[in-house]
């Protein structure tokens, strides 16, 4: 039976290939860590390391079981992450997760608005592109979530703040109508929003790209709205953006179209954990029920 500790060991020196990049990792000294290796091949009855020149190869035992150290690396750091949220996460705040394009546009509106009856509230604002807010389960940092299309879940409580439909967003410079056809752009240089592909958009806009045959002309991509809209105005290309986003556009460099086939719809949620005993933070989850 190794211990964490021995398997972190193992697990720097697999990934370095050397005792000294361990040590230097581990921040130990390098005597350290052979002496600590060969108590694990002893523990085990078998090699993990063969010497060739200054370098350590892996034996096929340690290719296997390197899979499993990477595994359970990652859940101590999890566990130190969450444990150091909960000694520095800020309890006299409320703690907001949220996306960039959501925190330039939406997110400031509702705060601003609230602070005019209720003056004392604090908020802090996490910045974090819409796959990580749903998929870090709402991490302990973090009270309530407002994001793109994110589905109920069973341990927390939810609200649709607003729904939209995206727009068509080029640089002036092309000169597109008021109203377009997704057809008509696919000789456009395309900026991709990645998220786009499974949150951002009810129906997935790539999915259309594909089911379509539409080959679009792909220059570059981003996994936030925020970025995309900073790429357009730069002349890069056309992409489909929000309608929040689309508001902050500078319209001296960018034309903002309809489209006219298809409406790609999406809700902005906001969720609050169950459970939940601040009393200021059940208000504002309160406010927010009745904003749309």
């Amino acid at each position: 039976m190794l211990s964490s500790k021995q398997i972190e060991v193992f697990y720097q020196v697999y990934k370095s290939n050397s005792m000294s990049g361990a040590a230097a990792k581990l921040q130990i000294s390098q005597p350290s860590v052979s002496k600590t290796l060969a108590g694990i091949e002893k523990n085990l009855g078998f090699k993990l390391f063969l010497r060739k020149g200054k370098k350590l190869h892996p034996t096929l035992e340690a290719n296997e079981l390197f899979e499993y150290a990477s595994i359970v690396t990652n859940q101590l750091k999890n566990f130190n992450y969450i444990a150091n949220t909960y000694k520095s996460r800020s309890f006299d705040y409320i703690n907001i997760g949220t996306t960039p394009s959501l925190a330039e546009s939406i997110v400031p509106k509702i705060i601003n608005n609230y602070l005019k009856d209720n003056s004392e509230t604090r908020f802090n604002l996490i910045n974090l592109n819409s796959i990580d807010l749903v998929e870090d389960r709402y991490k302990p940092d973090i009270d309530i979530t407002i994001c793109f299309n994110a589905k109920n879940q069973n341990n927390v409580d939810s609200v649709i703040l607003q729904t939209g439909t995206h727009k068509l967003v080029s640089p002036i410079s092309y000169n597109l109508a008021n109203s377009i056809e997704i057809k008509e752009i696919i000789d456009l240089p395309y900026i991709e929003i990645t998220n786009l592909l499974s949150l951002y958009s009810e129906e997935s806009i790539m999915n259309y790209f594909i089911k379509n045959n539409l080959e679009m002309n792909f220059v570059s991509k981003s996994d936030s709205y925020s970025a995309g809209l900073a790429m357009i105005e730069m002349g890069l290309g056309v992409s489909l953006l929000d309608h929040n986003t689309c508001s902050r556009a500078n319209l001296e460099k960018v034309k903002v179209s309809d489209i006219k086939d298809i409406d790609f719809n999406y809700s902005i949620n906001a969720f609050i954990k169950k459970n939940v005993v601040k009393n200021d933070l059940i208000k504002f989850f309160d406010y927010l029920s009745k904003l749309n």
